[in-house]
C-alpha cells in the first residue's frame, strides 16, 4: 500500500517541486490549491509514473478543507504526510496595511495550515501515525521593512508547529516547520519587469555567502528527508533552510 501525502499551494513552486519529488519517493499525492493549475501538477505527476489527484480548494475554508480530506480517504484509504505550503506574501507598511489585508495573509497562511492539521490528524491516527510540514520561512527570526503581516504569520506557523507536536506526539504524528529564505518562484519573481526579478535573484544570491539562491527543488528535498524514518526524532522544531543568509547581520540591507 502506497502512502500517501497531501500537499497544499502545489499549483506551482515549492509545493509544485514537492509534490514531485513525494511521488518519486513512493508515495501517492493529493495537490490542492485555489489555482486551477493545480492540475498541471498532478499531469506532471502522472507522466513520471505517480499517482495524483488534484483538487482546487482554499485553505481559509474549513468545509473544502474537510472535502479536500475525504476525498484524499475515498481515493487512496488515509493520509501519511501532510505539507502545509500553501501561502501569500504581502508586502506594505505596517501603518498602510488594513485589517481586510491582515485577515488574509493570516487566513492562508496560518488559518490554513491549522484547518488542514485539524482535520488531517485524526486521519493519520487510525492509520498509526504520520507527518505533517509546515512551510514557515526565515522571516520569522530575522525579516525586512513592509513585510509585517507576512513575517507574524510564519512566526506563528512555528507556534503553531511546537504546540501541535505536543498535542499529537501521543497519535505517534511528528511536526515540524522548514523555514527557508527567499527561493526562486514566482512569488519571488513578481516585480512590475524582468530586470527587477533579475534583480531581486541577485541580491537574494549576493546575500548568501555561498552564492546560491535557493531552488524549489531544495525544500522538496528537505521535506523528503523531514518526513522519512531518517528523521523520526525531529518533532516540534523548526529547521531554517537560508543558504546562510541569516548568519549575515547585513541581511536587513537587502531592499524587499
Amino acid at each position: 500500500m502506497a502512502k500517501v501525502a497531501i500537499i497544499t499551494g502545489a499549483a506551482r513552486g515549492i509545493g509544485r517541486a514537492t509534490a514531485l519529488r513525494l511521488s518519486k519517493d513512493g508515495y501517492a499525492v493529493v495537490v490542492g490549491d485555489i489555482l486551477e493549475q493545480v492540475s498541471e501538477t498532478a499531469e506532471l505527476v502522472k507522466q513520471q509514473g505517480g499517482e495524483a489527484l488534484a483538487l482546487v480548494v482554499d485553505v481559509r475554508n474549513e468545509a473544502q478543507v474537510k472535502e479536500m480530506v475525504e476525498r484524499t480517504v475515498a481515493e487512496f484509504g488515509g493520509v501519511d504526510v501532510l505539507v502545509n505550503n500553501a501561502g501569500v506574501v504581502w508586502r506594505a507598511h505596517i501603518v498602510d496595511t488594513t485589517s481586510d489585508d491582515f485577515d488574509f495573509v493570516i487566513g492562508v497562511n496560518l488559518k490554513g495550515a491549522f484547518l488542514c492539521t485539524k482535520h488531517v490528524a485524526p486521519i493519520m491516527k487510525e492509520r498509526g501515525g504520520g507527518v505533517i510540514v509546515n512551510i514557515s520561512s526565515i522571516h520569522a527570526f530575522a525579516t525586512l521593512p513592509n513585510l509585517a503581516v507576512y513575517a507574524a504569520s510564519k512566526a506563528g506557523l512555528i507556534g503553531l508547529t511546537r504546540a501541535s507536536a505536543l498535542d499529537l506526539g501521543s497519535w505517534n504524528i511528528r511536526v515540524v516547520a522548514i523555514c527557508p529564505s527567499a527561493v526562486d518562484t514566482p512569488m519571488l519573481r513578481d516585480k512590475p519587469t524582468e530586470a527587477e526579478n533579475l534583480a531581486a535573484v541577485a541580491r537574494w544570491e549576493k546575500a548568501s555567502p555561498i552564492g546560491l539562491l535557493l531552488q524549489p527543488e531544495d525544500v522538496a528535498n528537505m521535506v523528503a528527508w523531514v518526513v522519512s524514518d531518517e528523521a523520526r526524532g525531529l518533532t516540534g522544531v523548526a529547521l531554517i533552510l537560508d543558504a546562510g543568509v541569516s548568519a549575515d547581520l547585513q541581511v536587513r540591507k537587502i531592499p524587499v
